[in-house]
């Protein structure tokens, strides 16, 4: 016998397949014999708008029901983003929360992006270091081997002194500017 597999998140027909046994959330009713606009599709459901496990003996009937929206969900797993027709359609394995960040983990018991405190910790650690060093090179070095060379080939002492106490204000400044982060409670 021919059965129509629906969802059973949505009740939105699936695909049809002949079966010999009773199998649930699929139904014999035959498909309506309506052209569907492109954001609308056949869904199985009860006088309440709910799926049922047994369609067929529960009083479900096939409705038209439309698409409202086009979703992105994010992958719990890897973050990724990934395009659904339907808000209905989202598999268990992606939400649609938006990830804040990189620096997060799905948490099941939650229900919600769980902030991995030690890796968020770790990368601002490593972009405080990159910063840093970028602006010792770019200033405080430059500076210093100034005030080397002054000292060297002009022999002037005073004038040498005043580059490296640039530089000293520029390493100063630079580590204000840039502060370590907190770290995160254990």
């Amino acid at each position: 016998m021919l059965k129509h597999h629906i969802s059973p998140v949505s009740g939105e027909y699936v695909q049809s397949q002949k079966l010999a046994e009773k199998v649930g959330f699929t139904t014999s009713q035959p498909l309506p014999e309506v052209e569907l606009a492109e954001n609308e599709y056949f869904a199985m459901l009860d006088a309440d708008g709910k799926v049922q496990y047994w369609p067929d003996d529960t009083g479900c009937a096939w409705q038209v029901k439309t698409r409202f929206e086009k979703v992105t969900a994010y992958s719990k797993e890897t973050k990724e983003p990934k395009q659904f027709d339907d808000k209905t359609l989202v598999t268990d394995d992606y939400t649609l929360t938006q990830p804040p960040h990189q620096y997060v983990t799905w948490s099941e018991e939650l229900g919600d992006w769980q902030v991995d405190t030690q890796a968020k910790y770790e990368a601002e650690v490593q972009q405080v270091t990159n910063t840093r060093e970028s602006l010792y090179v770019q200033i405080v070095d430059r500076l210093n081997n100034e005030a080397k060379m002054i000292r060297r080939i002009e022999g002037d002492e005073a004038k040498a002194a005043e580059y490296e106490a640039q530089a000293d204000a520029a390493y100063l400044q630079i580590r204000a500017d840039n502060p370590w982060p907190e770290v995160p409670e254990a």
